[in-house]
């Protein structure tokens, strides 16, 4: 069985470590040019995961440019970046315009409230976060212009889902 390299800036990941340990794959822990997991003797593919659409959002509209190097760095090198997101809710890129994006719901709760009277004062943004569809379509032109691919996954899956993302090179 291969090994897995599990990046060391990958935070709160235990649940990925107690699947690969129950799966029986050997791992180790060092530093990785992209993405969070790589088999040690081959980084044709990457997979980056993420926990969730927030952190998906975070990392597309909060931080794009360090996100964005982070993808272009994986295509100079050759290496398949797959994006795999902790979301149960999610089967495919075409559903994330369907997610509801928490940030948005409490900014759209606190304008309704503004608007009606029932506060006064409330720190919000003036303007709204993003939409579900516009995240999806940033996520689809990340596809586009990097070669980045997004997977999803409920979090009891991502060790065995991140151990067939890495078999899948040459398919």
């Amino acid at each position: 069985m291969k090994t897995i390299v599990c990046d060391t800036r990958e935070q709160k990941w235990d649940h990925v470590q107690a699947g690969f340990d129950r799966l029986g794959v050997p791992w180790i822990r060092s530093k990785l040019y992209a993405g969070d997991y790589c088999y040690l003797d081959s980084m044709q593919i990457c997979v980056d995961r993420k926990k969730g659409l927030p952190e998906v959002y975070n990392n597309l509209i909060q931080q794009h440019e360090r996100f964005r190097a982070e993808c272009q760095r994986a295509k100079d090198a050759g290496i398949k970046l797959v994006i795999l997101v902790e979301e149960p809710s999610i089967g495919s890129l075409d559903d994330v315009k369907n997610w509801q994006n928490p940030r948005r719901k409490r900014w759209e709760a606190i304008e309704r409230a503004m608007m009606s009277g029932r506060i006064k004062v409330a720190r919000k943004s003036k303007q709204p976060p993003v939409s579900s569809l516009t995240l999806e379509t940033i996520m689809r032109k990340m596809t586009e212009k990097y070669g980045v691919s997004w997977e999803f996954c409920a979090p009891e899956q991502t060790a065995k889902r991140i151990i067939q993302l890495l078999d899948s090179v040459g398919k």
